[in-house]
Parts: structure tokens; C-alpha cells; sequence
């Protein structure tokens, strides 16, 4: 146990858990709860305030059709009537006025301006006569009517009759103006009774923002000042509504804003701040005080299931130690745990294992003992045994190991028989022609000298140093030919029994390969060509890689091309990069299987067996090039289109200990796969 663990009590650490999960209940539901439930119901009661500040403008629109009507009626009502004089007029109004308490006053306005009637309320009355002759000429709405007939609106302005803001309706027809000033008062009572809900309060303002009317009946002028949007994601209007933060009175309170068309007049609708997110507070402490008491009572039944565990685990204790000591008839009580009874059980089925155990370890020491005595006398004859067999296996190892060395002579003694007896043939084509002209200018030499002793003549001389020069050139040619054949022999034989290493050319040694190759070949129906690239340069094992080149040559020519009336090999070089190169060795002969391909690099595997092939071939091929040379060979071949035996090799050969003796390994031209198994 690590002295960094300090093991604590079980009911300890079951009551410490219980808090953990608690205290992680509680924060994630608490998160829950302010980052979705709360929001949630706050959006909800922002928006019915919002749906409610819209039901309101539809309302104010419908009420302020009233005083329209009113005012229409009466311009109707003088356009179409006979003349009146300005106090029937003014009678005709009040009338009106009564009817329709949506209006305070009504005005008859002249072509200049001046008021020619006016309709007032019975407490207002006593006023008329200031209000007649009073010049509306420069009042804003008057213009307007001028220049459009038709109903307007104006925003809130001074009232002469109330002293106070008032809006007013004008119409204008046939030369006949009539302003209304709208009473606020009923039309917001009317508001208020559809606004009566939990401290709700509703203004009425104009196009400048200033205050026309209010549910709560507080002289309030202009918009209060805006502390900031409020936010209600995802319910943003492009009807100009918005929710707006305000303070009235020292009041933080929320507010919708909806436009009345088509006045260009607003609806604000607010509720302090405290009382329209009254739910959702209330709910997070009603939610904060169930959370709390659930952890608390689930704190206090983990402290109590926490004793009671310990109580089992230390019953559990004793049993373990009683049976420890050897007291396997003692039982266990059963609990009300059944996990504990399991357990409880598992132990005694324990117990009874133990002693049947020993019960068996007695016996087993007992036959132990007469094992022990027959032992040695069995290990010393199976040592026996073992030495007779090491001496067998190494007899068979030195036997197989002869063998091989003999079939690598005898390949290597046959393929070079070969290769003597086609550079002889080869010399003795230029060596011939040699003596032939040789034994000419002899001829000559001494038919003149014969010649001589009767009178030589001009032409005769002249004719035989023609001869002589021509027999000399012959000889010449000849006998350079002979000595390039020797030296590249002689090359060959140097490199192939030597492990010199040094720097050569590519092409160099596959030409002297091909020359000693060349005359083995003429006898055959196939063509032997190269394509290698003059300058490729490496410092490597000339012998090794000649060996590789001529097993690969003589492998494609007796088994690739094997009972065919003709073909091709072609050995190609090239570079593969700065380090490396590429020498391929290609025939368009029958291919190899591609069952076989996967062993061709074994040794001793060979399909002309008894026809005179060892299984050496490929695979001492494979070891200079592996060992010796540092590269890489791989077989690409299909059957019926031909093989390409490809080598990769580094331009500077790698120090190896196989390199020390290449030449051990005797190259052989008769252990290549050909296409198909021979029988």
C-alpha cells in the first residue's frame, strides 16, 4: 500500500461520497434551474406582457375611432345644414359633447382662423366666451388640414379649455375645420379596466414621446428615462415594438412599447421590476429549499447506511480472521444485505476449499516424496538421451554441410568449364584468322624472295607490301580482339575470386559479364543486349556483383527461355536517386507462378530437380546481394509474358563481415523456377 494513501473508515467514506453526489445533484440541477427554468419563465412573463402591451394598442386604436366619428358627425352635420348662427352652433356641440364623453371640446374654425363655435362640457362652459374669436391660424393641425383634407391628428399640445396636454382630432371639408381635444381621462379609465393586473400601468404617448394619457392618473409630461433594452431573445419584431428598462419614480420597471397605427402614437406598458419577475424568484427559492432539504435528509441516511455498512464490513472482518486461524465451523449471520449474505457465503465455500486443499497438499507431499526419488535416475537418462541426440543432429549438420560446399564446387566448377570453353571458342575465331593471314604473308614472303633471285620487278614488290599490309592489319585486328577477350576474362576471374573492393563503373562490368557470356550464347536462338547508364559509379564488390549478373543472365536464358524458338534478355541500369540505382535483368520468357514466386529465394528449392539444378542458384544470389552488397532483390513476373529480376543496390557498398569472402558463394546457372514445376 502507498504511504501517500491513508485508508480511511468505511462509514466515513460512504458519507463523504453521499455529500459529494449531493453537493454535485445540487449544483447541477441549480445550474438547471438559472440557466434554463429561470430564463425560461422570465421570457414567458416578458412576453405575455408584451402580447398583453399589443392587445392594449388594438384597444387605444378602437377607442380613438370614437372621437374620429364625433368629429366627422359634426362637419357633416354644418356642410350639410342651413346657416346657424355661432351659439346654435355652439348648442349643436354641446350636445354632442354629452353624447360622447371621449372629446372635452369642440371647434368651429372659420376660413381665417378664428373660432366661430365652441362645444364644452357643462363645467366648462362659462368659458365660451374667451374661446370665441380665438385664432387657431397659426395652430400646426390647421395647416395641415389646409393644405390636406381629410382627419388629423396632432400630438399632445397645451389645451385652453383643461390648461393641460391634450391631443386633437381636426377634419376639414368644404371650407369647414373642426378640431376635437381628446379626453384622456375616460379613455385611459376605459384602458385601465383592461389593464388591471398585478401593478400593471399603461401611458399613451405622441409621436414626440410626450405623455397623452396614464392609467395611474400621475401628471407624468415625457417618457421616463430608459435605463436600457431588457432582453427577450428570439421575439424581436419588425413592427417597431420593443421592451425597454425604465425607472419611474425611483421605480426600476420593465416596459413594452408598441406603436398605434396609424397616428404614429405609442402604447408603453410597464411593471416594476420586483413584481413582474415575482414568479420566477419565487420559484428558485421554493426550488433552492427543496434542493437543500433532500440533500440534508439524503446526508443523514447515507450517515446512517454508512454506520450500518460498517457494522457488516466489521462482522465480515472477524468471520475472514477466524477462518484465517483455521476455524472453518464457524457460520455466518445473515444480514439484511444480500450482497453481504453472498459474501458471507463465498467465504465459507472458501474455507471448505482450503481444507480439501490441504487435505491434498498432505498427499500430494507424500507422492512428491517417491517422485523425488525416481527423479534423478530419470533426468540422468534423459540426459543420455539428449547427449546421443546433439551428436546425431551435429553429424547430420557437418554431412549436410559438406554436401552443400561439394554442390557449390561442382556448379561453380561447371559453370566456369562453361564459361573456359566459350572464351576458347571465341579465341579461336580471331587466333585463326590470325594464323591464316600470318601464313599468307609467309606464302608471300617467300615467293618474292624467290622472285629476288630472278630479277624483281616494281609491281611485284609494290603487290606484295599491298599483301603485307593488308595480311599485317588482319593479324593486328585479331589479335586485339583475342586480348580483349583474355583481359576481360582475366577481369572477371580476378573479381569472381577475389573479395577486393573498389571503384567501378556500372556499365564496365556488365560489358566484360556479356563478352564472357557472349560466346556461350551464339549457339542459341536469343538475344543478349544492354541499356545501362555510362555514368553510374559505385564502390562496391565487383566480383559479387558479377556473380549476381551471371546467375541472373544464365537463370533467365535456361529456364525463361527454355524450349522457345527465340527471345530477349535485356539487362538495364539506371539510377534510382543520389544513393541509389537499379540493375534489371528482363526476359520475355514464360514467367514464374505466382505460388512459386514466394520461394525461389529458398535454398535447395529447385524444379529441375535431377535435371541437374541444386537450389542454390537464387539463393546465393539473394546472399551477395543481402550480405554483400547491402541492397535489395525482388522478383515482378507473370506467366506467359515474361520475368524481371530486380536488384537494388547503394552506390557505396556497406561494410559487412559477409564481405570479407564473397567468392565462397559459387555462382550456378541452373537454379532458377522456371514457369511450370518440371516433373
Amino acid at each position: 500500500m502507498s504511504k501517500s494513501m491513508r485508508p480511511v473508515r468505511l462509514s466515513r467514506l460512504l458519507f463523504f461520497r453521499s455529500l459529494l453526489v449531493a453537493s454535485v445533484t445540487f449544483a447541477v440541477v441549480y445550474l438547471l434551474m438559472v440557466r434554463w427554468l429561470l430564463p425560461q419563465i422570465d421570457h414567458d412573463t416578458s412576453l405575455r406582457q408584451h402580447q398583453l402591451a399589443h392587445a392594449i394598442a388594438g384597444q387605444v386604436e378602437a377607442l380613438l375611432e370614437r372621437p374620429e366619428a364625433v368629429v366627422l358627425g359634426a362637419t357633416r352635420m354644418l356642410i350639410g345644414g342651413e346657416p346657424h348662427v355661432p351659439s346654435v352652433i355652439s348648442a349643436i356641440l354641446d350636445g354632442a359633447l354629452e353624447e360622447n364623453d371621449s372629446l372635452s371640446a369642440l371647434y368651429v374654425i372659420g376660413e381665417d382662423g378664428a373660432v366661430l363655435a365652441v362645444g364644452l362640457p357643462p363645467a366648462r362652459r362659462p368659458l365660451r366666451d374667451d374661446l370665441l374669436g380665438m385664432d387657431f391660424s397659426g395652430h400646426p393641425l390647421f395647416h395641415a388640414t389646409a393644405g390636406e383634407p381629410g382627419v388629423h391628428w396632432s400630438d399632445a399640445a397645451l389645451s385652453p379649455v383643461s390648461a393641460g396636454l391634450a391631443a386633437v382630432v381636426a377634419v376639414r371639408e368644404h371650407g369647414v375645420t373642426v378640431f376635437g381635444e381628446l379626453s384622456s381621462g375616460p379613455l385611459m379609465a376605459m384602458v385601465g379596466q383592461v389593464t388591471d393586473d398585478g401593478g400593471l400601468r399603461t401611458m399613451l404617448l405622441d409621436r414626440r414621446n410626450e405623455v397623452i394619457g396614464d392609467t395611474a392618473l400621475v401628471p407624468v409630461p415625457q417618457l421616463p428615462d430608459v435605463i436600457g433594452p431588457a432582453t427577450v431573445p428570439g421575439h424581436e419584431h419588425d413592427d417597431g415594438s420593443r421592451f425597454l428598462r425604465l425607472r419611474i419614480d425611483s421605480v426600476d420597471m420593465v416596459g413594452s412599447v408598441v406603436p398605434v397605427s396609424p397616428l404614429g402614437w405609442q402604447v408603453l406598458v410597464v411593471r416594476p421590476l420586483a413584481e413582474a419577475f415575482r414568479p420566477s424568484r419565487t420559484a428558485e427559492l421554493i426550488m433552492l429549499v427543496g434542493l437543500a432539504t433532500s440533500v440534508i435528509v439524503g446526508l443523514i441516511g447515507a450517515a446512517v447506511q454508512a454506520g450500518y455498512f460498517g457494522r457488516l464490513f466489521r462482522d465480515l472482518s472477524v468471520f475472514a480472521v477466524g477462518i484465517e486461524h483455521g476455524r472453518y465451523e464457524l457460520s455466518w449471520r445473515p444480514s439484511r444485505v444480500r450482497e453481504f449474505n453472498r459474501l458471507a457465503v463465498a467465504f465459507q465455500r472458501m474455507s471448505q476449499a482450503i481444507r480439501e486443499r490441504e487435505e491434498a497438499i498432505v498427499a500430494s507431499q507424500a507422492a512428491l516424496q517417491d517422485l523425488n526419488q525416481t527423479l534423478e535416475a530419470r533426468v540422468v537418462e534423459r540426459t543420455e538421451a539428449l547427449h546421443r541426440s546433439n551428436a546425431e543432429l551435429s553429424s547430420a549438420l557437418d554431412t549436410l554441410r559438406k554436401t552443400q560446399e561439394e554442390l557449390v564446387t561442382s556448379e561453380k566448377m561447371a559453370a566456369l568449364g562453361a564459361l573456359v570453353a566459350g572464351v576458347a571458342h571465341e579465341l579461336g575465331t580471331p587466333l585463326g584468322n590470325s594464323l591464316i593471314a600470318a601464313n599468307t604473308v609467309r606464302d608471300q614472303t617467300r615467293a618474292l624472295r624467290r622472285e629476288l633471285a630472278g630479277g624483281l620487278r616494281r609491281s611485284s614488290l609494290e603487290r606484295y607490301l599491298e599483301d603485307t599490309e593488308s595480311g599485317n592489319a588482319i593479324i593486328e585486328r585479331n589479335l586485339e580482339r583475342a586480348a580483349s577477350l583474355v583481359t576481360s576474362f582475366k577481369q572477371v576471374a580476378v573479381d569472381q575470386s577475389s573479395s577486393q573492393r573498389r571503384k567501378f563503373a556500372l556499365s564496365e562490368v556488365v560489358d566484360e559479364i556479356v563478352m564472357t557470356l557472349r560466346p556461350s550464347l551464339k549457339r542459341l536462338p536469343f538475344r543478349l543486349t544492354t541499356a545501362v547508364d555510362a555514368a553510374l559509379p559505385l564502390d562496391s564488390y565487383p566480383g559479387a556483383l558479377g556473380q549476381v549478373l551471371t546467375n541472373l543472365i544464365n537463370n533467365a536464358v535456361l529456364h525463361g527461355l527454355e524450349d522457345r524458338a527465340e527471345g530477349e534478355v535485356r539487362v538495364v541500369g539506371r539510377a534510382e536517386d543520389a544513393d541509389w540505382l537499379v540493375l534489371e535483368v528482363i526476359d520475355d520468357g514464360r514467367g514464374i507462378p505466382l505460388e512459386l514466386q514466394r520461394r525461389i529465394f529458398e535454398p535447395f528449392f529447385t524444379s529441375r530437380l535431377g535435371k541437374g539444378g541444386s537450389g542454390l542458384g537464387l539463393h546465393i544470389v539473394h546472399s551477395l546481394v543481402s550480405n554483400v552488397l547491402g541492397g535489395t532483390i525482388s522478383v515482378d513476373s507473370q506467366p506467359g509474358v515474361g520475368t524481371t529480376m530486380r536488384v537494388r543496390l547503394p552506390r557505396i557498398a556497406l561494410v559487412t563481415t559477409s564481405a570479407a569472402a564473397p567468392s565462397s558463394s559459387a555462382f550456378t546457372a541452373s537454379d532458377a523456377v522456371p514457369a511450370q514445376p518440371s516433373a
